[in-house]
């Protein structure tokens, strides 16, 4: 659809692109001009598209708009990251507590020229972020190498990356490995030595069970971290800069990968399992005995080998021998796993002398019910367990792993609809921090601007210590988030599916950011501790309540295979009312479980409240709203409804769906505040965007959705906000509409009504402050 005057402001946006970055930093501020002038003006009348035009940044002390105060600093200016006494918070060494708004961005600042990096980091920090990860390969990559080399330049990208962001208060979080093939280079050379696996091989689960690529890991990680750092002058391990080490990215034996494992591979598990049944029986016969003379096909005692049981039947109901010997293979899988990430997080520390925080990894199971909490149990010899988990579109096509392209099918449900897939809903570790080092609203998801509200809000109330959004691919906004190489006959590109650098993304960090880490959402107290006895792991029994898996259209693809099919004794919309804890190794006579839950979900309205009070939640409608002292909102279909009372602030909206959120800028409370954000998202499409209402047979359901007929072009086009406020505050009498990089554009008109400040937000808004 094309809308009045948007031929104008894109002929424009075009023209300032064409430009040289200096060039078009001058043109910048014209660039606003333009966008308010024609999409501004024609919103008043008529409520259509304007198009958001980032107009760049020189970081000037004019923005009203900037959170880079709230880093420190320099990154570590105050030591090395720990643990709170109760080992479930993160402080800085001199004894202040730290949050983390972190982002996913490594891999896009490998382009970046020094400059451009010191500049992209300094965009960031401003955005509220203080916490980055570089997700990335140090082992040789591709055809020729040896597997003891290291990827040199990828350890300079590293070093380079941490000093950049450190100097704008920006910790770093290090993943230095992952499995995938596109991770080794495309390619895995016969010459490494790895018996049947080479080519195009993924090495999912190797490192488990394979002590050559597991001593060239060490290799790999000792030359990052102890060799001196050239940008700093300081050794990685030495860098308090460096908030967390990872050891791997997305890997696990209690994934579906793990029946796929090559046939050299299955025979060196099965011999080491066998040499751990002997440890545990004091013979296979006595093991026999014990499994009821339970055998597999693959047994072949005589050389002391034991076949595996498939994943498969790991998530099955099993009895009489099969199930004892089931059992004493899982517990072989998780003491396998977990002594791996000891062993390794020793090597670490000790010989290596990393003093920071240490995550194992950060993967889901094949079974969320069954196998979940035998993955976090492995995870107990580190400091910091985490897991990836994205709220997926429902997005289905050739390539969708990756690309997004016309005649793919998305079904694009809003979380606020389907609340028990938010993120956040998991299942911590007692005595720990937790972290989701990998999330986002990925696209096509048109619904992205309610994310950062949700994440800010509930990661509050639950105690997750961070969320790192997947991922930064720009140096602001992308923008070009297609891939130029996949044009088709009728001029359309392939759109980036997994980039956060867009209007619903990173521009709606500023007021959550803010809020979360400034602390203005209260935790919650345990809503359920769950206490679990080992050998009921083993058992793979079903535990009270179950987190619900995400959907990666990278791995999980096989048939039959429902990631949702999640079952919980205990109500799961308890996730969204406080923390949910778990103890593995424990009596689970002393499971917690509060009484409050029937008082906070009622499931017959379709409404969760959080046992704070400070959260509500209508997912039968899909309107979510927060209040508390120094931040309240609104997020989704507040068009069906309209008007919101709260304590201090009143919303009119005629807008289908829009986000809104009031945060105190000087930690006072709102009605005491001299200055308060107000910012605004609303939906955002490229340029010429097209669907169709649309069915996708998958499995045996038939889902509702869309299906994509052009990906458009840019600019991004928003939907305008029409929204006005009443807030409650004597001290303020101005609102300044600020422009996309946060400086004032113009004064907006206001009114009173005794205590209460009226503002009609601009339909071109995104920004608005506040101020005496």
């Amino acid at each position: 659809m094309l809308y009045r005057n948007t031929a104008i402001l894109v002929t424009f946006y075009k023209f300032t692109f064409q430009l040289t970055k200096p060039h078009a930093m001058v043109f910048s501020r014209l660039t606003i001009f333009f966008v308010l002038f024609f999409s501004g003006i024609s919103c008043t009348n008529d409520p259509s598209p304007w198009a958001f035009s980032y107009p760049g940044d020189a970081f000037t002390d004019s923005a009203l708009l900037d959170l880079r105060y709230l880093n420190e600093d320099y990154a570590g200016q105050h030591g090395f990251i720990g643990l709170s006494e109760d080992g479930e918070s993160f402080l800085r060494e001199d004894g202040e507590p730290i949050r983390f708004w972190p982002v996913n961005g490594g891999s896009a600042t490998r382009s970046m020229d020094n400059e451009e990096l010191a500049w992209h980091a300094r965009f960031l920090a401003k955005q509220g972020v203080n916490m980055n990860r570089w997700h990335g390969s140090i082992n040789p990559a591709g055809k020729g190498t040896r597997l003891f080399e290291i990827d040199t330049a990828e350890a300079v990208f590293i070093w380079r990356f941490v000093a950049a962001m450190k100097r704008e208060g920006i910790y770093t979080t290090i993943s230095p490995f992952w499995a995938h093939n596109g991770h080794m280079g495309g390619w895995v050379p016969e010459a490494w030595g790895i018996e049947g696996y080479s080519g195009k091989d993924d090495l999912w689960e190797v490192m488990y069970f394979n002590d050559r690529l597991k001593e060239a890991y060490k290799q790999w990680v000792k030359y990052l971290y102890t060799e001196e750092n050239p940008y700093t002058g300081v050794p990685l391990r030495d860098e308090p800069a460096v908030a967390l080490v990872q050891i791997k990215n997305e890997d696990g034996v209690f994934f579906w990968t793990m029946q796929g494992i090559r046939p050299e591979l299955e025979r060196l598990v099965g011999r080491l399992f066998a040499e751990w049944t002997v440890e545990k029986y004091g013979s296979l016969a006595a093991a026999y005995q014990a499994w009821e003379g339970e055998k597999l096909v693959k047994d072949d005692p005589v050389t002391g080998i034991l076949g595996i049981y498939p994943t498969w039947e790991m998530v099955q109901e099993v009895a009489g021998g099969k199930a004892a010997r089931l059992a004493d293979q899982t517990e072989f899988y998780a003491h396998r796993q977990r002594g791996f990430y000891n062993e390794i997080h020793d090597f670490y520390r000790y010989e290596l002398g990393c003093r920071q925080l240490i995550n194992p990894n950060n993967w889901k199971t094949a079974s969320p019910e069954k196998l979940n909490d035998l993955e976090r149990y492995t995870y107990l010899d580190c400091e910091v367990p985490a897991v990836n988990r994205y709220y997926d579109p429902g997005h289905y096509g050739e390539n969708n792993g990756w690309r997004i392209d016309p005649g793919h099918f998305y079904q694009g449900i809003s979380c606020l609809k389907q609340p028990l897939r938010l993120p956040v809903n998991v299942k911590q570790t007692a005595g720990a921090p937790f972290l989701v080092t990998e999330s986002g609203w990925n696209l096509p998801h048109i619904y992205q601007s309610e994310a950062p509200s949700l994440i800010g809000a509930y990661q509050s109330l639950t105690g997750v210590d961070g969320f790192y959004w997947f991922s930064i691919s720009s140096r602001d906004y992308m923008e070009f988030p297609y891939f130029e190489f996949t044009k088709d006959t009728a001029g359309m590109y392939a759109m980036n599916r997994w980039t956060y650098s867009t209007p619903g993304g990173i521009a709606q960090f500023p007021a959550y950011a803010l809020m979360y880490r400034n602390g203005y959402i209260r935790q919650g107290e345990v809503m359920v501790h769950e206490v679990r006895n080992l050998e009921s792991l083993w058992r793979r029994e079903s535990p009270l309540i179950s987190e619900e898996s995400s959907f990666d259209p990278n791995r999980d693809q096989l048939d039959g295979i429902d990631p949702m099919d999640v079952h919980s004794e205990l109500n799961p919309y308890a996730f969204l009312t406080g923390p949910v804890k778990a103890t593995y190794g424990g009596d689970p006579a002393e499971t917690y479980i509060t009484d409050q839950l029937p008082e906070l979900v009622d499931m017959e309205s379709g409404t969760v409240e959080s046992v704070t009070g400070e959260l509500f939640l209508d997912h039968r409608h899909g309107i979510f709203r927060f209040e508390s002292e120094k931040a309240a909102g609104l997020a989704g279909f507040l068009g069906t409804k309209g008007n919101f009372s709260m304590e201090d602030l009143s919303v009119r909206t005629s807008n289908h769906y829009i986000s809104i959120g009031v945060v105190s800028m000087d930690q006072l409370p709102l009605d005491e505040s001299s200055r308060i954000l107000v910012q605004t998202g609303t939906t955002y499409r490229p340029l010429g965007w097209e669907q169709e209402e649309a069915q996708y047979v998958r499995g045996n359901d038939t889902l509702q959705g869309y299906t994509i007929l052009n990906t458009g072009k840019m600019p991004w086009m928003a939907q305008p906000t029409r929204v006005e406020i009443t807030l409650r505050n004597r001290n303020i009498n101005r609102a300044v509409l600020l422009d996309l990089a946060g400086y004032p554009v113009r004064e907006l008109d206001v009114k009173r009504r005794g205590d209460a400040l009226l503002v009609d937000l601009p339909p071109e808004s995104l920004y608005v402050m506040l101020m005496k």
